[in-house]
């Protein structure tokens, strides 16, 4: 079962957070041993705090972090990013992605939300649960 994260997962959240830099291709991804925990736990105590959400299995394999950012150009306007995805299988993927757009759904609907995004380094086909593609992201090397 996919539910939110809470203060009590932080250190599941950092043990996914170790196994996604092992196991992903990302070039974001650094040497753990380079992190700053304490870092990290302010991160996510600003997410908890209200900056987004956090999804997780009850297993703790696997979860998606979602950020809600202001618009820079529009006051009070607010986008709902997803900023990381890491599960130990793609049926887990899947269904996180479906919690996250079921949640980001109901915040557009409640007005709390002008826009809701997530993106790929695959070109996923997400139109079969309802996303509809917006744009390519290319990264300066």
């Amino acid at each position: 079962m996919i539910r939110l994260a809470n203060k009590y997962d932080t250190q599941d959240i950092i043990r996914l957070l170790k196994e996604f830099v092992i196991t992903s291709d990302n070039s974001m991804t650094q040497d753990p041993m380079m992190w700053s925990k304490t870092y990290i736990e302010a991160t996510l105590a600003s997410i908890f705090a209200g900056k987004g959400f956090i999804l997780i299995d009850d297993e703790k394999t696997g979860f998606l972090v979602a950020v809600r950012n202001q618009c820079f150009w529009l006051e009070g306007v607010y986008q709902l990013q997803e900023v990381m995805l890491h599960g130990q299988n793609k049926m887990l993927m899947y269904r996180l992605i479906k919690e996250y757009v079921k949640i980001a759904r109901e915040m557009l609907a409640r007005g709390e939300i002008y826009q809701a995004v997530m993106s790929s380094y695959k070109d996923d086909k997400f139109e079969r649960i309802g996303l509809k593609k917006l744009e390519v992201h290319w990264s300066v090397e």
